[in-house]
This record gives C-alpha cells, sequence and structure tokens, in this order.
C-alpha cells in the first residue's frame, strides 16, 4: 500500500500543476481613444496608466468539468456463478490549451469469488488464485471507495493542417483501493497511450494504443500489458453523436484469454453546460463480463 506522506505528495502536485497550468496571465490593451505624442510618452504615472490601458488575459482557452455517474456489469468468468460489479465514477477534468488534466475515482460494489479483484476503473481482472470447490460457488461482498487515477494528455500539432488529430496520455494509479478485501492491486500502476482520430464529414474514425505496467504482489501474478482500440463516431448533429469501438487488451493474468469486448455508445450535450453519455458493453472473451451498463453525467464550466 502506498504510504501516506506519498500519496500527499502526490496529490499535492498534481494541484500545484493545475493550479501553475490554470493561472492566467495578462497583457496590457490599450483603451485610450485620445492622440498621444512625443510627451506623452516620456513619463508615465498611475494615473495615465489605469486610464489608458487595462489587463487581458491572454489564454481564454480553459474549460473545467466534473462527472458522475453510474456503471453496471456482470459475468460468470467460467465459474457457475455471476459476478457482479457496481461502479459509482466521479472525475475532475481542466483543460487548457493543447494541455488535459484528469483525477478519477470511484466507489465500487460488487459480489463474486476471491479470485476476482477490480482493477482499472472498477473493471474486474481475474486472478490465478486456485479456488476449491466450495469457493466456485461462493460469492462474497466486497465494496468502498476504489483506486484514484492521475493522467495527462497532450494533444500534438498537425503537421499537415488538416483534420487529423494526435494525442499522447500519460497516467498513473494511486492504490487506495482497499487491496484486503480484494478493491485493487496495492501496487502502482503506469499507463502511456496514443490516440489518432480523423474528421470526414459527420464521421470521426479513431484509433488508439497503449502500454500499461502494472506494479506486482505477492498475491498473485501479473505482467505488463498492451492494449489497442478501434471505433467510429457519427455526429447526428453538433450536440448528438453515436458510436461503436472494439477494445482489445493483452490479460494481465500470464496465460489467461486476453480480454476483448465491443462498446457502443449515445453521447447528447444538452446545453452549454450539461452533458450525458449512455453507453453498453458486450465481453468477447472469458476474462471480461458478459455484458455493462452505464451512464454518465457531466457539467462543464
Amino acid at each position: 500500500m502506498l504510504s501516506n506522506t506519498l500519496l500527499k505528495k502526490c496529490i499535492y502536485s498534481l494541484i500545484l500543476l493545475i493550479t501553475t497550468i490554470a493561472l492566467p496571465a495578462y497583457g496590457q490593451n490599450n483603451i485610450s481613444t485620445q492622440p498621444s505624442s512625443d510627451s506623452d510618452n516620456s513619463s508615465f504615472d498611475e494615473v495615465s496608466i489605469d486610464r489608458d490601458y487595462e489587463s487581458i488575459p491572454l489564454y481564454s482557452d480553459q474549460e473545467f468539468s466534473i462527472a458522475t455517474g453510474y456503471d453496471f456489469s456482470s459475468g460468470k468468468f467460467n465459474l457457475p456463478i455471476n459476478t457482479n460489479i457496481s461502479y459509482i465514477p466521479y472525475s475532475f477534468k481542466y483543460n487548457k490549451g493543447k494541455w488535459s488534466l484528469r483525477a478519477s475515482s470511484g466507489y465500487i460494489s460488487f459480489a463474486g469469488p476471491r479470485n476476482i479483484v477490480t482493477a482499472d476503473d472498477g473493471v474486474p481482472l481475474l486472478t490465478d488464485i486456485t479456488l476449491t470447490p466450495n469457493e466456485r460457488t461462493h460469492s462474497s461482498r466486497k465494496s468502498g471507495f476504489g483506486d484514484i487515477y492521475l493522467g495527462a494528455t497532450y494533444s500534438l500539432e498537425n503537421p499537415f493542417n488538416d483534420d487529423l488529430y494526435f494525442d499522447l496520455t500519460a497516467r498513473v494509479k494511486i492504490p487506495t483501493a482497499n487491496e484486503k478485501v480484494g478493491l485493487g492491486t496495492g501496487k502502482l500502476d503506469y499507463t502511456l497511450k496514443a490516440d489518432v482520430a480523423y474528421v470526414i464529414g459527420s464521421f470521426i474514425p479513431y484509433a488508439s494504443i497503449g502500454y500499461r505496467i502494472v506494479g506486482k504482489t505477492i498475491a498473485y501474478d501479473l505482467q505488463n500489458t498492451f492494449f489497442a482500440s478501434v471505433g467510429l463516431t457519427y455526429y447526428m448533429t453538433a450536440d448528438t453523436s453515436v458510436g461503436i469501438s472494439y477494445d482489445y487488451r493483452e490479460s494481465t493474468t500470464p496465460n489467461f484469454e486476453n480480454p476483448k469486448e465491443i462498446l457502443a455508445y449515445l453521447d447528447v450535450q444538452i446545453d452549454d453546460n450539461w452533458g450525458i453519455n449512455l453507453y453498453s458493453v458486450t465481453g468477447l472473451s472469458s476474462t471480461t463480463t458478459d455484458y455493462g451498463l452505464g451512464a454518465q453525467l457531466r457539467y462543464k464550466f
């Protein structure tokens, strides 16, 4: 488990980074309507500065948003009983220029065998713990707050000046979840991801690829993994879009089937501030949930 001192340093560093980027820079805007002369430029005082100039922000492309919702998923994982997971996520996101900073976590409640723990944003992780015949049919309830995720995304400059977009994202998992009851692994994880999207009229095909460095634990065997996804978004209107994606990732547990899923969603920007996202997930392998449903409500300032 991460020490309280290190956790505080990580959180304070994020706050300092956001505060530093968020601080507006100011310049001067000449609002005087009176003609100037050489004699006027020879000296300045506070009265002339207040009269002729005003402070204006040099950066206005800032946005802060918060989001929460509810996610439910269920799957058997090659066992006689279902593992049902409820997850209430919450996130805070700050955009400024080409940078985007995000902090997220959530509350987890799930019932399942002891070889299943929750990992990335409440997603189930099938471990290599050997179950007895009795344990294969026994489900226990586990609940509590999950891990904290801190991420930063940078949008690269497009050298072709067309509708092609590139993003690079780095994220760290702070292991604040209680690993003793199966709400996390209790170790730091690091993720690097690259995204690309291209605008073709009302359609946006996109793809991503990434690599996750997993903290090792003596409780079960884990390995670093690649992951990737491809998808397509269609804008029915300027504020309403639908999309579908295929997600693939290497199994975090060695020698297990690689998880594969299909996700479909509807996103609506209700007004200038409120937006909602509805989605469903279908698992295509024994190491993913059979199905999942969710909704997220967001508010941007």
